[in-house]
């Protein structure tokens, strides 16, 4: 049993360096955008099951969120600490509905997320179940170039990538204009707004220039 915070950077580690390895035995180099792009595709796989448990579970997470607002509602920062201090154990990091707190908590934040009418929560769910394969056949890819046509991967790339891209621009503006960082800190913004958020800008573009590579170039070259 370890805590949530130590289980995540455990999954980071692997899921961006057992990769990294892959294409070390693979190619004999490592490529800072092959890096880049395994660490993002990795994380955006967790979070894409998380987003499709923000899906199934709603009702329960409106339930934790009353639950946690009526406890923490002044302090918000004190419920993700309790939060990533929690022991998880195996069977809790496989279940779907034992997720529903990151959503619960992060709603403390942005309230959109336990309002299954909010844009915010249909884009995530919508991304949970359409980006979770493609970000693990990009991981696959990536190393092992027969796996699919370079070609063909970059046009899934570009869909993939774009969707995100877009959807992470249009919560950002709704984030804004309805003003729900009001009464928070600028701290508490950047770090569960901006900071969060803002991987699913700059890795997207990231994203959307190596599959426009894969796709002019016809190779995987961009990784190499």
């Amino acid at each position: 049993i370890m805590s949530v915070a130590v289980v995540l950077v455990a999954y980071v580690v692997l899921t961006t360096g057992v990769p990294v390895f892959l294409h070390y035995f693979v190619h004999g180099l490592v490529s800072p955008v092959h890096v880049a792009m395994a660490f993002f595709c990795g994380l955006n796989a967790l979070i894409c099951f998380w987003e499709i448990g923000l899906g199934l579970h709603i009702s329960h997470i409106q339930g934790e969120y009353k639950k946690l607002k009526e406890a923490y509602g002044k302090v918000p920062m004190d419920a993700v600490v309790a939060f990533f201090l929690e022991d998880l154990t195996l069977n809790q990091f496989l279940s779907s509905k034992y997720w529903t707190k990151v959503w619960s908590t992060y709603s403390l934040y942005d309230p959109s997320y336990q309002n299954n009418e909010s844009f915010g929560f249909f884009i995530d769910v919508g991304n949970g179940w359409t980006t979770i394969l493609p970000s693990i056949l990009w991981m696959l890819a990536m190393t092992y170039h027969e796996f699919i046509p370079a070609r063909t991967m970059g046009c899934i790339g570009i869909a993939k990538f774009w969707q995100e891209l877009y959807g992470t621009c249009i919560y950002f503006l709704s984030y804004v204009f309805n003003g729900r960082y009001k009464g928070r800190t600028t701290l508490e913004v950047v770090l569960f707004v901006l900071l969060t958020n803002g991987l699913w800008f700059f890795f997207p573009l990231l994203g959307i220039y190596c599959s426009w590579r894969l796709v002019e170039s016809n190779s995987y070259a961009v990784f190499l």
